[in-house]
């Protein structure tokens, strides 16, 4: 008889904040891209200290309203 081990996978919830790496990253954008998209386009973000986060709705939103048919 063989016996077949159950894997069992963490489902970890997503935040609901994206930092400025995640971003850059998934986009392929440099960092000045991301500031002048803060500062000039109306992306909106928070800032903690030095650090600088999303809203992860308030991104997806953003994005999607540069959307073309």
């Amino acid at each position: 008889m063989i016996h077949i081990p159950t894997i069992e996978i963490e489902t970890k919830p997503q935040s609901p904040f994206m930092d400025r790496q995640t971003i850059m990253k998934t986009l392929g954008i440099s960092k000045s891209t991301l500031q002048r998209w803060m500062k000039t386009e109306g992306l909106k973000y928070y800032k903690v200290s030095r650090r600088v986060f999303f809203k992860t709705d308030d991104f997806n939103e953003w994005l999607e309203s540069y959307r073309t048919e």
